[in-house]
């Protein structure tokens, strides 16, 4: 039986936790996997952004689970993808190759390029925004994306107006 599991990089968690909405990632999903390396960057011996604090708590609760997927001999086809994002794309490519739906939460440019030339489904810090809207977890979309961008997140305008117009905003 094929099993949804979802695998998310740093980026997008650290983004959701400056808007104070990383539960909107369990309320969508349930269960979110990161991998140690990606556990590493968002939980830094000194804490290297305000709400850190956030995705301790989610772990401790238990519904960011930490997995232990050594890397082995796998590689990254592309140089820039860096340490945590390959290790969320492997673990991605070995639980899909074992018959289970992946998806994976990652922003970073070189990683979803790297994530799409293998097949892996993937949507971004504003898809998860744009998706909540319409599950009917946030009234409205805009304000939440407005305040990533004032909190310094990079969100590319036409990304925004993407989710944005696929939201009917």
């Amino acid at each position: 039986m094929s099993r949804r599991i979802v695998i998310a990089d740093a980026g997008p968690l650290i983004a959701l936790a400056r808007i104070d909405s990383v539960a909107l990632l369990r309320e969508l999903f349930g269960r979110i996997r990161i991998t140690e390396t990606v556990r590493d960057e968002i939980l830094p011996a000194a804490s290297a952004f305000p709400d850190a604090d956030l995705l301790a708590h989610a772990l401790l609760e238990g519904w960011i689970e930490v997995i232990d997927m050594p890397l082995g001999d796998w590689q990254p086809l592309n140089p820039g993808v860096d340490s945590g994002e390959a290790s969320a794309i492997c673990a991605a490519c070995r639980w899909r190759d074992t018959g289970d739906s992946v998806l994976l939460v990652m922003d970073d440019r070189a990683g979803r390029l790297e994530a799409k030339s293998r097949s892996i489904a993937l949507v971004g810090t504003a898809a998860v925004i744009g998706l909540a809207k319409t599950e009917g977890l946030i009234p409205v979309a805009k304000p939440l994306l407005e305040r990533l961008a004032r909190s310094g997140y990079y969100l590319g305008q036409a990304v925004t107006a993407a989710v944005l117009a696929n939201v009917g905003e």
